[in-house]
């Protein structure tokens, strides 16, 4: 599949058949059904070898890793013959898994020079699975490697146990979009353009407060019908303590609301 018109879908979890993987298929999914060949590729049988950080610093001008690494060699080639990427990592600790971190520092030393993927159509996933925390963090990193290779990155998907079926639904709709664009480069006609298009982007300028409440909103909206109903309403309390300069108090009653939506949230096979 060598044509610039089929999207990537690129797995970062060690997990074949856990949330990173369902999310990334459903996306493909959504671009299979706008008449986008797609294909699917999991990092765990592609596991890049850490960059070594070499001198002289010629592989930026032969695009080529100095040491071999098949891994490395197999992958940045997919992604370079691709017409769109849709790029997806597990939550751990609030950060990418390692083996997408690997992928993207030596896709930078090889490929950010000469930017071989400006304009190309790409979406980040990620899927903070336990309590959920840095379902937005843990994306950054896969939006900062989509600005520095130049590419026109759609809005991402910050998803949880506690809003995967939703998620589900979303990620299909956004791979729908990601093959309308697939083979269409569009680079940016600077880098002030470039910068602005990611300072829009929604979820990645949150501070680390909103996105606590970003998850105490999405635990409250899993919650079962017969929950308490005071639960929901603490996440007005916390806005409002907010909005009176009450921070910490705010960030109290968001934690709060989300240990009692979580404890009530029943998650279903």
């Amino acid at each position: 599949m060598d044509s610039r018109n089929y999207v990537l879908g690129v797995v970062g979890s060690p997990n074949r058949e856990g949330r990173t993987s369902k999310l990334v298929s459903s996306a493909l999914e959504g671009a299979r059904q706008k008449g986008a060949p797609t294909e699917l590729i999991h990092l765990a049988d592609h596991v890049v070898a850490a960059c070594r950080d070499c001198l002289p610093w010629v592989c930026k001008e032969n695009q080529k890793c100095t040491y071999e690494d098949e891994a490395f060699e197999y992958l940045s080639q997919k992604i370079l013959k691709a017409g769109a990427l849709v790029l997806g990592t597990p939550v751990y600790w609030w950060d990418t898994s390692g083996m997408v971190t690997y992928l993207i520092l030596k896709m930078f030393r090889v490929y950010a020079s000469s930017a071989p993927l400006q304009g190309m159509a790409a979406l980040g996933i990620a899927v903070a699975g336990g309590t959920g925390n840095g379902l937005v963090s843990g994306v950054r990193p896969v939006y900062h490697f989509f600005q520095v290779m130049q590419m026109r990155a759609i809005e991402p998907l910050p998803a949880t146990r506690f809003n995967f079926a939703s998620a589900l639904e979303h990620a299909q709709i956004l791979g729908g979009r990601i093959a309308e664009s697939s083979g269409q480069r569009v680079p940016f006609k600077n880098v002030d353009e470039r910068l602005l298009w990611y300072d829009t982007l929604p979820y990645l300028g949150l501070s680390r407060a909103a996105e606590r409440r970003l998850l105490a909103d999405l635990t409250v909206q899993a919650l079962p019908p017969n929950a308490d109903p005071t639960i929901a309403r603490g996440l007005a309390r916390a806005d409002a303590l907010a909005a009176g300069g009450r921070a910490m108090d705010s960030l109290t009653e968001i934690g709060r609301v989300y240990e009692a939506s979580s404890q009530a949230f029943v998650e279903k096979p």
